[in-house]
């Protein structure tokens, strides 16, 4: 056995997004939490390989189901406001030591609402972390986006 200490820092960043949405504020956080499935993937492939699914209560479990029947917890659910905001920490699956927390507004607008998503990070991560998480995030919420305005 053995213990090191890492000599770089902890860093923090912030990676921030948002969308409009022709669609209620209850509409789109209710597709954000029971039909992750349908907007948070990568491609084709993945969304019916690894699907993702959202416990939506505090405590819940946002994550992504494997197909060896384990599962990735993107986040833990730590504040839900219907309709309003909703909050996760969590690491990402990311297997250095960082925290992260993920603010979800939904504002509503003349015509829809506003989705903004506000990415907090802090401790180890690579430099290119923060913008992936942005466009990620930003990818995801085209599909929401996409999603919301069909039905």
């Amino acid at each position: 056995m053995s213990t090191k200490t890492i000599e770089s820092p902890a860093r923090i960043a912030v990676a921030q997004c948002e969308v409009h949405i022709a669609a209620s504020p209850k509409k789109v956080y209710d597709l954000f939490l029971k039909e992750p499935h349908n907007w948070f993937y990568e491609n084709e492939e993945s969304k019916g390989k690894t699907p993702a699914r959202c416990q939506p209560e505090i405590g819940g479990k946002f994550y992504i189901e494997l197909p060896d029947g384990g599962f990735n917890v993107i986040g833990e659910l730590t504040m839900l406001k219907p309709g309003k905001k909703i909050r996760m920490r969590g690491d990402c699956t990311m297997p250095q030591a960082v925290l992260m927390n993920m603010t979800i507004a939904f504002d509503e607008t003349e015509g829809g609402t506003r989705v903004s998503i506000d990415h907090r990070m802090f401790g180890e991560f690579e430099d290119s972390a923060p913008a992936e998480f942005e466009a990620g995030w930003q990818d995801g919420i085209d599909k929401l986006k996409a999603l919301a305005e069909s039905k």
